[in-house]
């Protein structure tokens, strides 16, 4: 005689005769004996290095305490110390930057000056030269004019000595022809005579230079 099926809602069979309630029971049991397995053993390690478990929370809240003090008091300062000096190396390559462009700027414009001032010492030279040069020439034809004055002056002045000479020599030569002409004659020669001699010899006088 054959077996009945089963029914549909009726638990199916698991190997051997076990069911799914009994096989999720024996599974959960499973897994609290390996939980208890695991603390027990965290428990023996504890206790052969003599740690309980209040403990090591308290230890925990002190690490956690000293590490909050820590990064306030020390992490902390010390990081916006080295932000700041940060900050400050940052500040002070800038400003060497800047001094640098303007140091270039600096000697750019010293060169412009040195430039612009051998420049400028080259025109006051070419002025100085031409002004001498028109000094010079200036200087030289007064030279030459008061040189000609001299000239001039000391040829009238010869001049004036000649004709000055001339009229002695004449003065005296008619004079000595009237008194030769009286020891000649052997008396004393009248005015008119006198003047006659005297004119006389000046027209020879004036003849022999002429």
């Amino acid at each position: 005689m054959l077996d009945a099926p089963a029914p549909a809602d009726a638990p199916a069979d698991i190997g051997c005769g076990t069911t799914a309630a009994d096989s999720a029971a024996a599974l959960q049991a499973l897994i609290t004996e390996e939980t208890e397995a695991s603390g027990n053993a965290l428990t023996k390690i504890a206790g052969d290095f003599g740690v309980s478990w209040a403990t090591l929370v308290a230890q925990m809240l002190n690490f956690v305490i000293v590490a909050v003090v820590l990064y306030f008091f020390a992490v902390k300062p010390v990081a916006a110390t080295l932000d700041e000096r940060q900050q400050k190396i940052a500040d002070g390559l800038q400003y060497a930057e800047e001094m640098k462009t303007q140091l270039a700027e600096a000697e750019r414009e010293r060169a412009e000056k040195v430039k612009q001032a051998a420049i400028d010492a080259q025109a006051i030279l070419t002025e100085a030269r031409e002004q001498s040069r028109e000094m010079i020439e200036q200087k030289t034809q007064e030279a030459a004019a008061q040189a000609e004055a001299i000239l001039r002056k000391a040829s009238e002045a010869t001049e004036l000595e000649r004709q000055k000479m001339l009229t002695d020599v004449r003065q005296e030569v008619a004079r000595l022809v009237v008194a030769t002409s009286a020891t000649v004659l052997s008396r004393d020669l009248s005015d008119t005579e006198k003047q006659t001699f005297s004119d006389s010899a000046a027209r020879e006088l004036a003849t022999a230079n002429s």
